[in-house]
């Protein structure tokens, strides 16, 4: 499939290039692609990509979109924990905060000095554990 789309759009691009009687090089200049890029779509070599192809449609006054079909980038799926994983990293994660924070305030001989030092790291530990906790059980639509 790949090979007829190469040699239609070959085809297309020298046909519509020659009606309008541009050398190569001077459709390179108006495209800003380069001279090899050209000969090789014309010599059916590449496959262009999308911008590649609306631009030569554009300049030539030709569709070449519709010979065109996007091959997909290959990629890894997202791996989406389910609600037990949820639960056991949420508590997992929890414990760590706390117990972290508590061995701190526990190994510190001067902090919290007041109530309002101490309520002020509660409530920032807090917010961290909000903010973790939003983004382990925020949903994707």
């Amino acid at each position: 499939m790949k090979e007829k789309q190469k040699q239609m759009i070959a085809g297309k691009v020298k046909e519509s290039r020659l009606a309008k009687g541009y050398t190569q090089q001077e459709l390179s200049d108006l495209s800003n692609i380069s001279v090899r890029s050209i000969q090789r779509i014309e010599n059916g070599e590449i496959l262009p990509r999308s911008y590649t192809l609306k631009t030569l449609s554009g300049i030539l006054g030709i569709s070449l979109e519709a010979t065109h079909t996007e091959v997909p980038e290959v990629s890894t799926p997202v791996r989406r924990a389910n609600r037990a994983q949820k639960i056991i990293l949420s508590v997992g994660i929890v414990l760590f905060i706390v117990l972290g924070s508590w061995a701190f305030i526990a190994q510190s001989p001067r902090f919290p000095e007041t109530d309002f030092e101490f309520l002020t790291f509660a409530a920032f530990v807090l917010l961290g554990i909000t903010i973790i906790l939003y983004f382990i059980w925020r949903t994707r639509s």
